[in-house]
Formats: structure tokens, sequence, C-alpha cells
């Protein structure tokens, strides 16, 4: 089901606005919709500027960021 912005914003609204914005990809195939919208409090960025992938380690941390799953 595809999820809208309301639903993503309501998800949201809580969190301070310096919260790490993440995505990670459910399987190797490409989906048009956003499969899920996680809030991980244990993670642990590797470096804030990170381009590359897995800039985040989702576990093993003190931080809190949202994670999209498509």
């Amino acid at each position: 089901m595809a999820q809208t912005l309301r639903d993503f914003l309501k998800q949201v609204e809580n969190l301070p606005p310096d919260t790490l914005l993440c995505v990670a990809e459910v399987d190797e195939a490409f989906a048009a919709h956003v499969a899920e919208v996680e809030i991980i409090e244990d993670a642990k960025p590797q470096n804030r500027k990170a381009e590359g992938i897995e800039a985040v380690e989702l576990g093993n941390g003190k931080e809190r960021v949202v994670v999209i799953r498509w």
C-alpha cells in the first residue's frame, strides 16, 4: 500500500529536527512505494556526511534515526 506524505509526517512529527533520515532497500528489487518507515533508537552513524552505503549501523549505538525502506 502506498504511504502518503501525511502518514509519513505523522510518524515523525515528534522527533527532533536534527534526527538522521536514512534509506534502505528491502531487497534487491526497486519498488514504487515506501514499504516501511521505522524509527531506530539505537543507531550508530558511521559518518554524518557519508555518501556511500551503510553510513549508519542500525544497532550498537545511541542515536535515533528514521529509516525509509522501499
